[in-house]
């Protein structure tokens, strides 16, 4: 144990019960014994807290803590980050899970390259019914550990506005883990003494942190997988049926008193990844004594990419409405008005109205058909994740030659005949002597 610094998964969780008991399945089954798996309960009524409680019984090290009866995302996350011990953290949705081995491998690279934080490519799950009818698979083409300049990382963000497209990007939650020393000194910068100063918790994390260090790690073998179940709050936004407007408009409400920076013109939340990569800078930049370079965004680019991001096709039209006009507020802000107007004549939407499905490849990524695999929930895509990672990049091209040489030999020699059976008198003669 003295060897084994301490780590934290926590797991803020709000009504998921039926994925959450596959998220911990994933965590207990991890080979590293001082490591703590706290799920942190908004105030849920579906079980969750008989689901911890029973998970706990047989692994000591999952802890049920609960801040109380609707707090809200945000709130909850700040209270389940208060419980962690020093040593380092990594935040899950109450749907991702960990890989095999993830913890013991997160230390080794930890401590090979000397950095505090590490961050990875986590491959996406979907469950049946989330985006697609089926269930599916996204995983990342493996490559080596590198040191990532900070600095660079951030000023990438600050021009492609895309923190949650950017594999580099340092978050703890689900695809980074980091120690609780830079957690400490992001709270201390704060006014308030909080480390979430955003109303979305996730890609702040990584944008806040990464100016508080030169560099930090990258690893291109992954510890974590990302889970899209039918709850998940980016799947409730886009989906049109009532009770996902309701989870939405909860949520909204929520974190209404976290409003998007004043450089946005204040306007309430939007999901659009371009404008929270912005408010994740302006926040951050705003923090007493941040030594992160400031941020500096093109507006217009900022407004183009937004509307591109509408443009793909598969926001409903209400949706779609309440996008625009937090827009169009901030264009006037910025007394762009009347090219925002412009840009909306110029700009086309997508033909496509659903998401891609079944089997496919891109450069950079595989996607692959969860129910051909029999892939039922993140536990089982959390080991198929495991062994493609970790044995497909090994199948170079002499690996794969010499393979096909082998099986060509022995086929060769199968076909090949030799002698005749023994006559029936020689081998009735040999099976009386035994």
């Amino acid at each position: 144990m003295e060897q084994q610094p301490h780590f934290t998964i926590i797991i803020p969780a709000k009504d998921r019960a039926e994925y959450l008991r596959h998220t911990l399945r994933t965590c207990s089954l991890q080979d590293y014994e001082n490591l703590e798996i706290i799920v942190s309960d908004d105030g849920s009524t579906d079980g969750t807290r008989q689901v911890v409680e029973t998970a706990s019984l047989s692994d000591p090290r999952i802890r049920y803590a609960t801040p109380g009866q609707g707090v809200g995302m945000r709130d909850n996350f700040e209270f389940a980050l208060k419980q962690v011990r020093p040593g380092y953290v990594l935040a899950l949705g109450a749907d991702d899970g960990l890989l095999p081995h993830a913890i013991s491998g997160m230390l080794q690279v930890l401590r090979e390259t000397g950095q505090e934080m590490l961050a990875w490519p986590a491959p996406v799950y979907s469950y049946a019914g989330a985006r697609t009818p089926g269930s599916q698979l996204l995983l990342y083409r493996r490559s080596g550990t590198r040191i990532v300049d900070s600095s660079t990382f951030l000023k990438r963000q600050a021009l492609d506005l895309s923190y949650l497209g950017d594999t580099e990007s340092p978050m703890f939650y689900v695809k980074g883990v980091v120690s609780t020393r830079l957690v400490d000194l992001v709270r201390s910068r704060s006014t308030d003494g909080r480390f979430y100063a955003c109303s979305t918790p996730d890609g702040y994390s990584g944008i806040v942190l990464a100016g508080e260090v030169s560099s930090y790690a990258y690893s291109g073998k992954p510890f974590s997988i990302y889970g899209v179940s039918p709850t998940s709050q980016g799947m409730s936004y886009l989906a049109g049926d009532e009770q996902a407007r309701q989870r939405s408009e909860a949520f909204f409400r929520n974190v209404a008193k976290a409003p998007m920076h004043a450089r946005l013109a204040s306007q309430p939340y939007s999901p659009l990844i371009s404008l929270m990569t912005a408010d994740y800078l302006y926040t951050a930049a705003d923090q007493r004594g941040w030594p992160g370079p400031a941020p500096v965004i093109d507006m217009e680019r900022l407004l183009q990419k937004s509307l591109d991001e509408l443009a793909h096709g598969l926001f409903s039209e209400n949706r779609m409405a309440r996008e625009l006009n937090i827009l169009g507020e901030i264009a006037a802000s910025c007394g762009l008005t009347g090219r925002f107007r412009e840009m909306l004549r110029r700009t086309r939407r997508f033909a496509r109205k659903d998401p891609f499905s079944g089997n496919g490849i891109s450069p950079s990524q595989v996607f692959l058909d969860g129910d051909q695999y029999g892939l039922r929930n993140i536990f089982d895509a959390a080991y198929f994740a495991y062994c493609a990672h970790e044995f497909v990049p090994r199948l170079s091209l002499s690996a794969i030659g010499q393979a096909l040489g082998n099986s060509l030999r022995y086929r060769l020699q199968s076909m090949r005949r030799g002698e005749p059976f023994p006559d029936e008198s020689r081998w009735r003669e040999q099976a009386a002597k035994t």
